[in-house]
């Protein structure tokens, strides 16, 4: 900064009209300019569809996420029947409905049968869909268990002998504790 010679600074005139006129400017400003609502309804309407999007995109998600869970329910529940003979391994051709009561519209199961290489283990694969699935033909869940095979008959009680064991009761005269009556 330069000094004049009665010791003042000569910018020092510049900086206060530059402040003043900074100041001016501020008061005389009564709202915002039309350019600045504009980009401001942009930035909320992009916004606004962003949102949108990724609420849509939930929502299928978690239709899609309830859809399968039910598939799965469906294939444990009859993967269990079938594991427990209510259901046979074979008979069965093509897609058969699901009688019992299931939320969210029809659903159908189909049993196919797979020889394994174990001797005596035979291979199951329940495939579950929907409405929409056996027109396709295309399965939405599946199950694969392998078991042993139900035609050996494992599952059965060997027959009885006869004999009774260790459980059976005497009918004969012992010390039974009881007290009174006659010897």
């Amino acid at each position: 900064m330069r000094s004049c010679s009665n010791g003042k600074f000569a910018s020092g005139h510049v900086a206060r009209t530059v402040d003043a006129a900074r100041r001016s400017h501020s008061v005389n400003r009564k709202g915002i300019s039309l350019l600045e609502v504009v980009l401001s309804l942009a930035i909320l309407a992009m916004s606004a569809a962003i949102l949108a999007q990724i609420t849509w995109t939930a929502t299928d998600n978690g239709l899609i996420a309830n859809r399968l869970a039910t598939a799965q329910i469906l294939a444990e529940s009859k993967m269990a029947e079938i594991v427990t003979g209510a259901i046979p391994l074979q008979g069965a051709v093509g897609w058969t409905p699901i009688t019992d009561v299931v939320p969210n519209g029809s659903w159908y199961y189909q049993v196919q049968t797979v020889t394994a290489t174990r001797p005596n283990m035979v291979g199951v694969r329940l495939s579950i869909t929907d409405e929409a699935g056996v027109t396709d033909n295309r399965e939405m869940f599946f199950v694969v268990r392998w078991m042993i095979d139900p035609s050996l008959g494992l599952d059965t009680l060997p027959a009885s002998t006869g004999t009774t064991g260790a459980s059976g009761t005497a009918s004969g005269g012992g010390a039974s504790g009881s007290t009174g009556g006659t010897p």
